[in-house]
Order: structure tokens, then sequence, then C-alpha cells
């Protein structure tokens, strides 16, 4: 195993140890938000990408916003949800879009298991 990925398994163990919900809703939900780094998301468009999931969607991105992984914007009275502008963070949400089936299924596995 490569050094990034142990180092992108701990980073996940850390921003996800305390969440009580589905682990792996949660980390596709950051992947998802880091396959779009630069992008606005509306909580319906989330919601629309996680085949209407919205309560796992609403619980994710209240869990994300709390820790600062997901940055929340009001405009026009929409909630827009986006990945953070810190570095640290976005540089390890991007790594973990980086990772390949198998090392993502392990990834996913092992938060089951924790779970």
């Amino acid at each position: 195993m490569l050094a990034s990925n142990i180092d992108i398994r701990e980073q996940l163990e850390k921003y996800t140890e305390n969440y009580q919900d589905d682990r792996c809703a949660l980390l596709e939900l950051i992947r998802f938000l880091g396959k779009h780094p630069y992008t606005r998301f509306s909580r319906a468009a989330i919601v629309l990408a996680f085949r209407h999931q919205s309560v796992l969607v609403e619980r994710g991105l209240k869990y994300l916003v709390a820790n600062g992984i997901v940055t929340l914007e009001i405009e026009n009275k929409i909630n827009l949800y986006s990945l953070t502008s810190c570095e640290e963070i976005r540089s390890w949400a991007l790594q973990l879009v980086s990772l390949d089936w198998i090392q993502w299924q392990n990834i996913l596995r092992k938060a089951i298991l924790q779970g």
C-alpha cells in the first residue's frame, strides 16, 4: 500500500470518526464534492445525484459543514454547498478522488466494519 493511501485512510478516520450515521454515504458525499472542487451545489442537486437519499444527504451535509469540510453559502435564499477552501482538507479530498475502484472499495469496507 502506498504511503499516500495510508495518509488518506488516516484523514478519513480523523474526519469521520464521530459520525454516527451511514459512513459510506458520508464518504461518497465527500468524494462527490471532491470530484467537483470548484462547484457550488444546491441541496436538491446533491440529493438528485445521490438518487433521492435526502435524509442521508442532509445529515451528511450538516456534519461536513460543522466540521469545516464543506462550506455553506446562501445566495438568493438558496443554500449552496461546496468543498472548503482550506488547502489541507481540499487537497485531501482531491486525493480521495484519485483512488482507483479497488482502493475505494477497501476504504468503504473498512468504514462499514467500523460503523
